[in-house]
């Protein structure tokens, strides 16, 4: 897990997520991870508020899973969230899921996600006070963006653009 990365989310497996070999479902893990993305949604400012008020949100792409331990119920989990990169459409985020007992790594999921219109819907670009923030964790986070896990057998790649610009000075950003 990359120092500096967000803790965003903690949970315990729940009886129902438990599956017909004992230990949780793969539908779960999506559910854990989805919960920690919307709370990055939250910490970055676009919240329910902001999702209600602009009909806008981020959507997910593309993902992947790396399922590296089981887990079975009652297991204390924490994820923790990297901002890999991100320009003012897109986010590549690193979710990394912990047994909260002892810090070994359960699971990783990789995505990207696109900010959406939802009247289109089509892509557009993230609100400038938004970016910012984005742009600003996506600079403290990019020494970590070489060493990403490579659990998988495929890695996203959002190109890293040059240190922060402004989303006015980026090619491309029309509405």
């Amino acid at each position: 897990m990359a120092e500096g990365s967000l803790d965003l989310y903690q949970t315990s497996v729940k009886p129902e997520w438990i599956d017909y070999n004992g230990h949780m479902n793969e539908a779960y893990y999506v559910l854990v991870f989805g919960f920690t993305t919307d709370a990055f949604l939250d910490w970055i400012g676009m919240d329910s508020a902001y999702r209600q008020r602009t009909r806008t949100s981020l959507y997910t792409v593309e993902g992947h899973i790396a399922y590296l331990e089981e887990i079975s119920l009652g297991t204390d989990l924490k994820v923790a969230t990297t901002l890999v990169a991100a320009d003012p459409k897109r986010v590549h985020l690193l979710h990394v899921m912990t047994r909260a007992s002892d810090g070994v790594v359960v699971a990783t999921y990789e995505l990207l996600a696109l900010h959406v219109d939802q009247a289109g819907p089509r892509v557009t670009s993230i609100p400038a006070p938004i970016v910012d923030r984005v742009t600003a964790l996506a600079e403290r986070h990019r020494p970590f963006a070489a060493n990403l896990p490579r659990q998988g057998s495929s890695r996203i790649l959002l190109e890293l653009k040059p240190a922060r610009q402004s989303v006015a000075g980026l090619p491309g950003l029309s509405r």
